[in-house]
């Protein structure tokens, strides 16, 4: 299968990273952001964005040679939080210009991220945080050039976000296929549902794949993203809370050491503090 060979070939690469490499990456978004804040200059999101890419990168070499020590994790716990700050202010600059043509481009390829932020923020039982993502999806859902992408996974957030927040979603009637299957099925035992889970592995890898076959943007192409099934961890997670059992699953996204994470925290980092305080 295309999308497990995909799956393999960045395990390969993320085991054998060079991490003098990564260190120069990070060192080379750290300087330009703080030359932009020294400076007073705009500073660029692509930049913040950009730092959570060898942060991912710095866990992911570690985790997936079986050495998850506090560096790995803090790394990837800084990862989703660049991250999640970088796409922010990407999405506030398309607030600003809606109708810039690179804007547009732009949040075709990013919007499905805010979703796996969002599963993020429950993992994190941040309510809060958890409540901003959410209203970041449904402004990327309500945009008319995005209306004919496969969303499903989009809305399907959504809807774990309002059931973990015991509020009624009004907008299941959008959601289709592999997730639509489960929501219908929710209460049934674990053998039942772990082929489901399987295809929804599934899904998450073909989105791994990148080339000009594709008609859409792929929804993972960036790490961290591209090893945490965040999605099949939040499905588990409110499983627990309905007191149903774990779905356990034989799926190589499943079988790395990056899959055994399921908790996440909020590190202290004084950059992006000084981000959040400056520009959002």
């Amino acid at each position: 299968m295309k999308a497990i060979r995909e799956l393999n070939k960045l395990l390969k690469c993320y085991k054998t990273y060079t991490i003098e490499i990564l260190i120069h990456s990070l060192k080379f978004y750290q300087k330009n952001i703080l030359d932009t804040l020294d400076g007073g200059d705009i500073l660029f999101p692509h930049h913040i964005v950009g730092m959570s890419i060898p942060y991912a990168q710095l866990a992911f070499l570690k985790i997936e040679n079986n050495n998850v020590d506090i560096d790995a994790l803090n790394s990837l716990n800084l990862a989703l939080m660049y991250a999640e700050v970088g796409r922010e202010l990407q999405l506030k600059d398309f607030k600003i210009k809606p109708l810039d043509k690179m804007n547009i481009h732009d949040l075709k390829k990013y919007f499905s991220e805010f979703s796996a932020l969002l599963f993020w923020a429950i993992l994190l039982n941040n309510k809060n945080l958890a409540k901003k993502l959410a209203r970041q999806v449904e402004f990327c859902l309500q945009q008319k050039f995005l209306s004919d992408f496969p969303l499903s996974y989009n809305y399907f957030s959504l809807w774990a976000y309002y059931k973990w927040i015991n509020e009624e979603f009004t907008l299941e009637s959008k959601i289709d296929g592999k997730f639509k299957d489960l929501i219908n099925n929710w209460s049934s035992d674990s053998v039942f549902l772990e082929p489901l889970l399987i295809d929804i592995a599934n899904l998450h890898c073909e989105e791994l794949i990148d080339n000009d076959l594709r008609k859409y943007p792929p929804k993972f192409i960036n790490p961290p993203f591209t090893l945490l099934p965040l999605e099949i961890h939040v499905i588990n997670k409110l499983r627990a809370l309905d007191k149903l059992d774990e779905i356990s699953l034989n799926h190589p996204l499943m079988n790395t050491y990056s899959a055994k994470i399921k908790e996440f925290e909020v590190i202290a980092d004084d950059l992006l503090e000084t981000i959040e305080i400056n520009f959002l």
